[in-house]
């Protein structure tokens, strides 16, 4: 495989046990617990600031995962570290996962599966490819198959690895589909060119309605007016709006300077300049919550309230849920290799169009 390193957890006959294998050149590993169950250790990287990851293979008996999610529990109280969990949890989060008869113990099963995950406020990090991660027989009458290998993560691993990726591998030789989870760091996604898209955080800004009224002809055809206004509004995004983040941490950076200089000697023009910079910073983290509600598009939610780091999490979900990962040729075979996806999807639609 090309790990040279490797901590285990031993089976318990043929039953049970967990490998870890990585790369000293590239990873240093620290063990934190293990057990029959799971295997939590912290990854130090060069690229990343070290987070905990949890290999787990839980018992099918009900009374005895209890135990995984206690010692789950005790390493959150412990650590605030970015975390994942992957592995086979032997659970399902709604029937849908499953293929097969559907009883009142399943959905007591799944109901208490999702208690466990929103317990410890993990996110389940979705899949790309097959839908189930386990199958068994292959007549109809015995065939079952299920998706109980899954990766969760806490929003911390999931804000500093935002182009990951999870894939149902193909299975060979056993009844489980390897699942890949991918951190992205190597293979991130290039960003494709997006059509322009009116920011609601625009509104806040005191030149904006001027600015548009001046922009917009009023004697062109609509789809020309619309075109040159939104031109125009991308080059005021960035010559005079700015970027919200570059300007939310570069306030921050000033905001910080003076209050380390105030609290040496007391200056009434710093602190001037200090009140006027909490009311720059103030507009700005209205803007960013703006920003991240409008991606987010969770319209349930009420806005007004401080939902930024949500609003943020949820903007992240979605785009890697709207992200195509990988598509099935012609020949049935798998393509995942960005370059050629691109090939693909052209040649898919040359073939309607052209």
């Amino acid at each position: 495989m090309g790990f040279p390193n490797i901590m285990r957890v031993e089976a318990d006959g043929r039953r049970g046990g967990i490998w870890l294998c990585w790369d000293a050149k590239v990873f240093t590993i620290e063990l934190i617990s293990a057990c029959f169950q799971h295997l939590t250790v912290r990854v130090t990287g060069t690229a990343t600031p070290p987070w905990l990851l949890t290999a787990v293979y839980a018992s099918p008996k009900q009374d005895l995962q209890r135990f995984l999610w206690q010692a789950i529990e005790n390493t959150r109280e412990e650590f605030d570290l970015p975390w994942l969990l992957t592995g086979d949890f032997n659970a399902i989060r709604t029937p849908l996962e499953q293929a097969g008869i559907v009883t009142n113990a399943t959905f007591r099963r799944c109901q208490r599966f999702n208690e466990r995950i929103d317990q410890v406020e993990f996110i389940d990090l979705g899949y790309s490819e097959l839908r189930f991660t386990w199958t068994r027989g292959e007549h109809p009458d015995s065939y079952k198959a299920s998706r109980i290998d899954r990766s969760l993560c806490n929003s911390s691993w999931n804000d500093s690895f935002p182009n990951m990726s999870v894939l149902h591998l193909p299975r060979l030789h056993s009844d489980h589909h390897p699942i890949l989870t991918s951190t992205g760091i190597q293979g991130v996604h290039s960003s494709p060119s997006r059509p322009f898209r009116f920011e609601g955080a625009w509104l806040t800004h005191e030149t904006y309605v001027d600015f548009l009224s001046t922009s917009w002809d009023s004697q062109a055809p609509l789809h020309e007016a619309l075109k040159k206004a939104a031109e125009k509004l991308a080059e005021w995004n960035r010559s005079t709006f700015g970027n919200v983040l570059q300007k939310k941490r570069r306030l921050l950076r000033r905001i910080d300077g003076i209050q380390a200089r105030v609290a040496n000697e007391f200056s009434p023009g710093l602190f001037k300049l200090q009140t006027k910079l909490e009311k720059e910073l103030d507009e700005v983290l209205e803007q960013e919550e703006i920003l991240w509600f409008q991606r987010a598009r969770e319209k349930w939610v009420k806005f007004g309230e401080h939902n930024t780091a949500y609003f943020y999490q949820q903007s992240i979900i979605r785009i890697r849920r709207n992200r195509i990962e990988c598509l099935k040729n012609s020949s049935r075979v798998w393509i995942s290799d960005p370059r050629e996806l691109a090939a693909l999807v052209f040649y898919f639609f040359s073939l309607l169009y052209l």
